[in-house]
């Protein structure tokens, strides 16, 4: 749980960063123009040296009391461990949302949700004149490098925005759930630690570097997840240190959000608003380790990272919603997750920390003194009644006008042309389901993905129906329930379903647009599909568009949009469209060599391929395949009934 629904994805692997030079892949390789590590060498000219260097690490998922510099002893972190005992440890900082995306980008602009826009991990992205730390140091002479390990962090969301490079290279698999869409932290390690040795020694450098691990699902288990992040965080200490790098650097050491592990029900994370997934780690090693070993007791957030990193480096901050980290102060800390709403039909959440007060706002609001109580058992709501009464004044304050969220404009007319929303019509009502009283139904997504994993489609599809007839807006199954069509051969079902799900949450339209222009295309229905690809974002739609131009015999522009999907797949039905199966056959064969996961219908198109090649027997094995997967591929069934 905590991710947005599952997702027909194109399988780019790399998205530029937003006006700059499409191509560049890696950190340091040619795209034809001039090499990265040239570009820099050019740039650090007229650098300073004394600008310290600052590094952003960001371990996701990762709960501050179950690391040993908070206290716990379940286990053992040296390379962290020894970064507290170099720096300053905040004993109590919080996120403002328990979501990856928004998180980052409360991080890398110091501003709240409401005010930077990005409320969810799916069909948001930062606005693109939104100053972010990159943007900040970039403009003071520093070079900026990210790498991410999480498809949610993709260039495409405009959280790269500063980064001369930006190390996104995510393998998508088709179908897979975007909030798992990730690689091991080992992969970012390594590109990080390259990144950095090719600056030169008086480059001032940003590097934010992203570890996945120990997100869902754990292996083998969340402490070790912790471990073996740790171990990867102490390889990069240790590089610093051999470049002699380490102790002139402002080192910041933090996570996005916590875990629930079933402390108040929930597993993971993204619906609740308890400490468990507000509090994360922090800590700040500052150049020439000043403070170290300086504990800090005072509520501080992710916000304050920004305006801390503006302080030491001697920057202008853009306008932003935090306080330095070097002069804390206990202040009131927002927090929210629309998520239940959006995805699941029930009541979005806020909260407001006035330590040692946590407020929880929602239905059935609760307080807690998460001094004395953190693990956040006792509601005293009851018992202490002003500071009820006054931190729920506080909460409303706080909540901008624009709490109830709008579809952007230009969205909202391509939304109503094609009678989803009338003009100026409001977002998704609100619902008065409490979350927590909920829970429950969230286990039924268990035998859900059994089924759909095992392939009973039609029983996954009858168990998904009677989930919505008592959740109608939780648009996560109807996302299943489309699949579990599609998969049938139920393509009028599936249509209706993906239909149903953006009039129920039009502000996830772009999510929904992609499987539903698939199903429109294969109904024949070109012009509709081209319609709702376009509600999508351009760099997730240029798979479709390419499918698009083949059904319309536009064979150039289906070349065109097909590299830019970076899709072998797509180039291989191009090639079986113009009749040119050999080189069809060699893109598949560049497919399956890479020994990760096959697109749907990967076996339908090698058996067109083989039979074209005269191949029949290998042909009637490939289109076997291909029912096998697929029951409901109708095509593929005539064809293997007309070789036996």
């Amino acid at each position: 749980m905590g991710t947005p629904a599952s997702r027909r994805l194109s399988r780019e692997r790399l998205a530029p960063v937003p006006g700059r030079r499409r191509g560049r892949r890696l950190f340091g390789r040619r795209d034809g123009g001039v090499p990265l590590l040239l570009v820099l060498l050019l740039f650090a000219c007229n650098r300073t040296p004394e600008k310290p260097h600052v590094i952003l690490i960001s371990i996701d998922t990762l709960r501050s009391d179950h690391l040993p510099a908070y206290g716990y002893r379940g286990v053992a972190t040296p390379a962290i461990d020894g970064l507290a005992a170099d720096g300053i440890v905040y004993e109590h900082a919080f996120s403002h949302v328990p979501l990856t995306l928004p998180a980052h980008a409360s991080i890398f602009t110091g501003l709240l949700p409401a005010h930077h826009g990005v409320r969810d991990n799916a069909a948001f992205r930062l606005g693109e004149k939104t100053p972010t730390i990159a943007t900040m140091l970039r403009s003071h002479g520093y070079a900026t490098g990210g790498v991410v390990s999480a498809y949610v962090l993709r260039s495409a969301t405009n959280i790269s925005r500063g980064f001369d490079a930006y190390d996104d290279a995510i393998e998508t698999i088709e179908g897979a759930p975007t909030g798992n869409l990730a690689r091991p932290g080992r992969a970012a390690i390594d590109n990080a630690k390259w990144w950095i040795g090719a600056l030169r020694p008086e480059q001032p450098f940003f590097a934010f570097v992203h570890i996945f691990e120990p997100h869902a699902p754990y292996e083998p288990s969340y402490d070790g997840e912790i471990a073996a992040s740790d171990a990867l965080v102490g390889e990069l200490l240790g590089s610093l240190r051999a470049k002699k790098l380490y102790d002139d650097a402002l080192i910041i050491l933090l996570s996005d959000h916590g875990e629930g592990l079933r402390d108040h029900g929930e597993q993971e994370h993204g619906v609740l608003l308890y400490r468990e997934v507000l509090q994360v780690p922090l800590i700040v090693k500052l150049p020439r380790n000043a403070r170290r070993g300086t504990r800090v007791r005072e509520a501080v957030q992710l916000v304050d990272v920004l305006p801390t990193i503006a302080a030491v480096t001697g920057v202008t901050p853009p306008r932003h919603d935090g306080r330095s980290l070097l002069e804390p102060s206990s202040r009131p800390i927002q927090s929210e997750t629309l998520y239940p709403r959006l995805h699941l039909g029930w009541s979005e959440l806020r909260s407001i920390i006035e330590w040692p007060h946590h407020l929880i706002e929602g239905p059935k609001p609760e307080l807690y003194d998460v001094a004395r109580d953190p693990r956040e058992t006792s509601d005293i709501r009851d018992s202490d009644r002003r500071t009820f009464a006054k931190l729920r004044r506080d909460v409303a304050a706080a909540t901008p006008p624009a709490w109830q969220r709008r579809i952007d404009p230009e969205e909202e007319k391509k939304l109503a042309a094609l009678g989803y929303v009338s003009a100026q019509a409001p977002s998704t009502q609100a619902s008065n389901k409490n979350p927590r009283e909920h829970l429950a139904d969230l286990d039924a997504l268990k035998q859900v993905t059994e089924l759909m994993s095992s392939r009973r489609f039609a029983e996954a599809a009858t168990l998904i129906e009677r989930l919505l007839a008592s959740n109608p807006g939780w648009t996560d199954l109807r996302d299943q329930l489309g699949v579990a069509y599609e998969e049938t051969g139920d393509l009028a079902r599936a249509e209706q379903t993906y239909r149903d799900a953006i009039r129920t949450t039009p502000e996830l339209a772009p999510e929904f647009a992609l499987p539903l222009a698939n199903v429109l295309l294969q109904r024949g229905a070109i012009d509709d599909a081209e319609a709702h690809a376009k509600l999508a974002s351009p760099e997730a739609a240029h798979e479709m568009f390419a499918r698009i131009a083949v059904a319309r015999g536009d064979f150039v522009t289906a070349r065109h949009e097909a590299k830019l999907a970076k899709s072998d797949f797509l180039l291989a039905q191009i090639f079986l469209a113009q009749n040119e199966p050999q080189a069809a056959l060699v893109a598949l064969q560049r497919i399956y060599s890479k020994k990760k996961g096959l697109p749907r219908g990967y076996f339908s198109v090698a058996g067109e391929v083989f039979l074209r090649l005269g191949r029949k027997e290998e042909a009637r094995l490939a289109f076997m395949q291909a029912v096998q997967l697929h029951p409901g591929d109708r095509r593929s069934r005539e064809r293997l009934d007309s070789l036996r």
